[in-house]
């Protein structure tokens, strides 16, 4: 070896580890910049351009109305649940109207529940029509009308257009685009169901858009309750309870693998808050709201989230708050009992004292004419033991000062007029007044 040779090898000897170490860093820095690809910038500039210059062709009808109607929105202000333009939008309340308006589909309100429909797509995939979310304290919903642009609704500006790529804000908080399918389409739109097979399907969807009124009694508005009395006595002469829990008791459970349209889906701790009382009684319920199975994965339900009745995906959150399925048809009177139909005329009229009633409904649906006070009808009337009652029968309960009569319409519920709730419907065993100041019942008038 030369002397230079055994210079250079101690050399090495002496310094390989810091030779070690600088090649491994210089290999690490490769490895994580790439030199031999296209830079992040490079590639960003490179989709943006795709995307500005990107062709669409025709666009569909619907689309182009989508976005027509979206961009004559614009500088509408921004208000808090706001889903019409003469108050103002949130962001979903914005999307729900214009699909509303221009499709007819009824989206959900929430932009959660929005973002759970639908086919998932990248930024890469966007088109004309299509949803974008975003998600920053909440999630929030838009509209994309291409070219890397789409229609939001910010607090400072109401409705306006804004680019994926130049607002950093919605750039950085983009979490992915939905496209609505056929099937969503179809099962969202409400001439689906007007000529529905099932008689309550028909009669529910009826009532689409109706304003939710929590204890509403009328169809101008009402909660999930009344919702579900009403489609079901109209539909097919089914008479229930005014009340979920009540409502719950009856009829036939079904196996959740067994569920079809026209059944009644039953839901617990949902629904309970924003009706004014802190109080609310149903939220120690074992169900505390209804819907109605509509197939496919939706319902349409009295809504107070959504402020109306509405027609739902059942989502998550529905899925988890699911308890049991009703099912009634066993219950419907089949259009037989003159006396029941004159009565259900009368539900949550004050116009009645409780014999009054009673003594009204005989005299229209009969021609029967019986005594005025309840104790006259007792002591007029034949005995009637309580496991051979007949659609008809006078049924009488011991009040605080005098008798009280009710209207006997089968499956052990009762009709009758309450000075506080006016003509409603009661179990016997179920509602504990009823059980445990039950007298007896009497027929046999002519």
């Amino acid at each position: 070896m030369t002397e230079r040779g055994f210079w250079m090898d101690q050399w090495i000897q002496q310094y390989k580890w810091a030779l070690l170490l600088w090649t491994s860093f210089l290999l690490l820095l490769v490895l994580l910049f790439k030199p031999w690809e296209t830079s992040t910038f490079d590639t960003d500039v490179s989709f943006e351009k795709e995307h500005i210059e990107k062709d669409y062709g025709e666009l569909n009808p619907d689309v182009e109305e989508i976005i027509e109607l979206g961009k004559g929105l614009m500088g509408t202000p921004f208000h808090s649940g706001g889903n019409n333009p003469e108050k103002g939008f949130n962001s979903s309340g914005f999307v729900q109207y214009i699909y509303k308006e221009a499709t007819g589909i009824r989206m959900p309100r929430l932009a959660a529940h929005q973002y759970d429909l639908g086919k998932k797509l990248s930024k890469e995939e966007l088109y004309p029509g299509d949803l974008v979310f975003f998600e920053g304290d909440t999630i929030m919903s838009g509209v994309y009308t291409g070219h890397g642009e789409f229609l939001v609704v910010s607090q400072s500006n109401g409705v306006e257009q804004r680019s994926l790529f130049a607002d950093g804000f919605w750039s950085e908080h983009f979490i992915g685009g939905k496209r609505m399918t056929d099937e969503d389409m179809r099962d969202l739109h409400p001439s689906t169901y007007t000529d529905h097979p099932h008689p309550i399907i028909r009669e529910a969807i009826m009532y689409l858009d109706t304003p939710y009124v929590f204890g509403g009694n009328t169809t101008n508005g009402f909660d999930c309750s009344f919702f579900i009395q009403q489609v079901l006595r109209e539909s097919s002469e089914i008479y229930l309870p005014r009340v979920t829990k009540d409502q719950f008791q009856l009829g036939e459970e079904i196996d959740k693998d067994d569920i079809k349209p026209g059944d009644v889906l039953f839901f617990s701790g949902v629904d309970t808050q924003g009706n004014g009382n802190e109080n609310d009684p149903r939220m120690d319920w074992d169900v505390n709201h209804v819907g109605i199975y509509v197939g496919g994965e939706y319902m349409i339900h009295a809504s107070r989230t959504e402020k109306m009745t509405q027609l739902s995906f059942i989502n998550d959150y529905w899925g988890d708050a699911f308890v049991e399925a009703r099912r009634y048809d066993h219950m419907s009177l089949n259009d037989e009992f003159a006396v029941v139909q004159e009565a259900s005329t009368h539900l949550f009229s004050k116009d009645f004292t409780t014999p009054g009633f009673v003594k009204h409904v005989y005299e229209k649906s009969m021609g029967i004419t019986i005594p005025t006070t309840a104790e006259e009808q007792w002591n007029s009337g034949s005995p009637v033991n309580r496991d051979h009652l007949e659609i008809g029968d006078i049924l009488f309960f011991q009040g605080s000062n005098s008798y009280l009569s009710a209207l006997y319409i089968g499956h052990d519920l009762a009709m009758f007029a309450s000075s506080s709730a006016g003509v409603t419907i009661r179990h016997l065993d179920y509602d504990e007044f009823f059980k445990e100041n039950y007298l007896g019942a009497r027929r046999g008038w002519v």
